[in-house]
């Protein structure tokens, strides 16, 4: 047994092996784990998603690392098929593995202390990132990992900020640009159940647009202003009508969603894509369209990493922040209060709705080229 392999586990069969039966002895993509690595980055989910651009560079720098990546549970999926990890670990599972096993480097990328508490408890040689002291206090371990430390305690600081997350992420880890792209792995079954879905819905093809109506909790304004949404939906079906509008969100966004819809239940061209979607199938509705209307969310980093077209709706939350990797347009209201980060909003009209349907309509064009018609179609 390559029992030094970093696909080797100890416990059950590594992937290769379930794949076509292949021993272990004589396996020609045995890797001795030369480095072990452990990345913490827990949540939220769409900074789960776009932490993943480090990993193309951690790769480069040590392609027979093992890697681990400990995360939320409710993450999981979204890292499970990454070829470019090893290992998945929920973080709830974490605590006694982490008393145990020695890493090479960990980086945790979490300044917060749930985060923290994790990396101070990891065994490793080298630490990146973020600790929680013994007074319960976050603290960066590393020089470089001090400006995003900071920015998370200084809004006016975080408002001046004109550096991507990902570039600042590479800073915290101490990797080389240039920065990449996030990835996720649609699986088979996920294209599967979605395709089925969209053919029973009268979706056979042709461009397809989808409309994400979610935007989390944490901040209210986040989302769209529910006349917008409807708006832009009848803007897009009256002067694009051979684009099909699939709307869809998360479980938070389901009374929002059907109060949008209600207005077109008689357009076949609009279409309910859920919001009950697991994070494969939302991803794979994703991939299928020509096209993505979003607020800053996992929708618009699903979307990145899926190399979509896409347009996204930003407020509260930092518009400089966001890479789209050339793939859309980033748009936003001309106001002084912009990435206020504010949990609501007491202006009389907020930067949501001073972002009009034919502002984002405009920007669809910009980026579709000549006008939506011209929108890549997914296979």
């Amino acid at each position: 047994m390559h029992t030094d392999c970093r696909h080797f586990t100890g416990a059950v069969p590594c992937t290769f092996h379930k794949r076509d039966g292949r021993p272990c002895g004589d396996c020609s993509t045995y890797a001795p784990a030369e480095r072990r690595l452990l990345i913490v980055k827990l949540a939220a989910a769409g900074d789960v998603l776009r932490t993943t651009s480090i990993l193309p560079a951690m790769r480069r720098r040590w392609p027979n690392a093992q890697i681990t990546w400990i995360t939320d549970r409710r993450s999981v999926p979204l890292l499970t098929d990454n070829p470019l990890i090893d290992r998945v670990i929920a973080a709830d599972a974490a605590p006694p593995r982490l008393l145990v096993e020695r890493f090479d480097a960990a980086y945790g990328l979490d300044p917060d202390a749930d985060g923290g508490a994790l990396l101070a408890i990891a065994r490793a040689e080298a630490r990146f990132g973020y600790t929680l002291d013994e007074r319960g206090t976050v603290a960066p371990v590393n020089r470089r990992a001090r400006e995003w430390w900071e920015l998370g305690l200084d809004d006016r600081r975080k408002r001046l900020n004109r550096r991507s997350y990902q570039s600042l992420m590479y800073d915290v880890c101490e990797l080389e640009e240039p920065v990449h792209a996030p990835q996720f792995i649609v699986s088979a079954a996920a294209r599967r159940a979605i395709d089925a879905r969209l053919a029973a819905a009268g979706v056979n093809g042709g461009r397809m647009l989808l409309l994400n109506t979610g935007g989390g909790t944490r901040w209210e304004q986040k989302r769209w202003c529910p006349e917008h949404y409807v708006a832009f939906v009848a803007m897009l079906r009256e002067r694009e009508p051979g684009t099909v509008v699939v709307v869809a969100g998360g479980p938070e966004e389901r009374d929002f969603t059907a109060h949008l819809l209600a207005p077109f239940s008689a357009d076949p061209g609009v279409v309910d894509g859920g919001c009950n979607n697991s994070i494969g199938e939302f991803a794979a509705l994703i991939e299928r369209a020509g096209f993505v209307v979003t607020s800053d969310s996992l929708a618009l980093h699903l979307a990145t990493a899926l190399d979509r077209p896409l347009v996204a709706i930003v407020g509260p939350t930092s518009p400089w922040e966001l890479d789209l990797f050339g793939r859309g347009e980033v748009i936003t209201a001309d106001v002084p209060c912009l990435a206020c980060y504010q949990k609501t909003c007491d202006k009389p009209v907020t930067c949501m709705e001073l972002l009009s349907p034919e502002r984002v309509y405009e920007a669809c064009v910009r980026v579709g080229g000549a006008g939506l018609n011209a929108c890549a179609t997914a296979g």
